[in-house]
This record gives C-alpha cells, sequence and structure tokens, in this order.
C-alpha cells in the first residue's frame, strides 16, 4: 500500500477547492418562508402567448441577439438554445415548470424563424444529418404507416403570426456588427 506524503498537497488544495465548503444536505429547507426563491414565488406569466412575447422581446435585445445569431451560424443545435433560454426563464420566476414545457414548440419555432431571418441554415438538433433518410426509403416507410389513415395536420399556429411579422423587422447583420 502507497504511503501518503502529508507534506505534498492533495487534488483539493493543487485546484484551490475546499471539499467541505458545501451546504448541508437540507440546508435549503431551514431557509425563512419569507425568503422565497424567484421559482417559488407567484409566476410572471401563466399563459402561453404572453410568454412567447417576452421571450421574443428577450432574445431581440442587441445584447443578446448577436451572441444568438454567433450560436447559430456556429451550428448550436435550436433545440439547446431552447432549453437555455426556457430553463433560465423558469428560474427567473418568468413561468412556472408546466408553462416552460409548453413554450419549448414555440420557442424552437421562433428561433427558427430567426435563424432563417438572418439566412442561417439552422440544426434542429445534434446529429440530425445522421437521422436523414434517402427519399425513397422515406415513401416507402411513409406509404406503409399512412395506409388508409389520415395524417394530423402541422400546427402552423404555434408562434403567433404577429411575432413572426416581427422578425421580418429585425435588424440586419451590418447594422448588428455582425461579420459574416
Amino acid at each position: 500500500m502507497a504511503e501518503i506524503d502529508k507534506a505534498q498537497p492533495n487534488q483539493f488544495e493543487k485546484a484551490g477547492v475546499n471539499p467541505f465548503n458545501s451546504p448541508t444536505p437540507g440546508e435549503g429547507l431551514t431557509q425563512s418562508p419569507e425568503q422565497k426563491f424567484p421559482w417559488e414565488q407567484s409566476p410572471r406569466h401563466t399563459e402561453v402567448k404572453p410568454a412567447i412575447e417576452d421571450i421574443f422581446l428577450n432574445i431581440t435585445e442587441k445584447e443578446n441577439l448577436i451572441p444568438l445569431i454567433g450560436m447559430l451560424q456556429n451550428k448550436t443545435p435550436i433545440d439547446e438554445i431552447a432549453q437555455v433560454v426556457l430553463y433560465k426563464g423558469m428560474t427567473a420566476g418568468q413561468f412556472n415548470m408546466d408553462l416552460m414545457l409548453m413554450l419549448i414548440e414555440p420557442t424552437m419555432y421562433l428561433l427558427i424563424a430567426i435563424a432563417e431571418e438572418y439566412e442561417i441554415e439552422p440544426v434542429i438538433y445534434e446529429d440530425q444529418d445522421d437521422d436523414l433518410i434517402d427519399e425513397q426509403d422515406y415513401k416507402k416507410e411513409k406509404d406503409k404507416q399512412t395506409l388508409g389513415k389520415q395524417l394530423p395536420e402541422v400546427r402552423k399556429d404555434s408562434v403567433p403570426e404577429s411575432l413572426l411579422q416581427r422578425v421580418k423587422t429585425l435588424p440586419e447583420k451590418e447594422e448588428l456588427g455582425i461579420e459574416e
């Protein structure tokens, strides 16, 4: 068995971390009821439309729009960006977890619309190109699945039309100071 040299710094001392400097289990339950976290209070939004409008206003502010366009250009998947935006809104008390789940689809469509407005080919999810199949295989599979069945319609009202029109009025890349 190897001897431990107490004179040498251990892995925690090398990293400058105190392993015992963490909350005690259950410590969060001892907090005063008057000092609530933002997500423990009543949410700011309780409906999808005002919440998605607030998200639109937040992500299209200049200081947020420029990094968003950079992420889209770097092929960051839309689903990951939507997760971050929605989680941040939920933890800030903008909406509760249930509404957060209802906002996934409209937020992703909104991000896709912004990407298309700036002529960026959006990546919906990581490795989506691996999931693509050739057209003949798709037609065969579709014919097998839809044999005599009525297909559901794609929801086009996921994002309010007014927001999609406002996406078209976003500033150009040159106005934002973004280069290709």
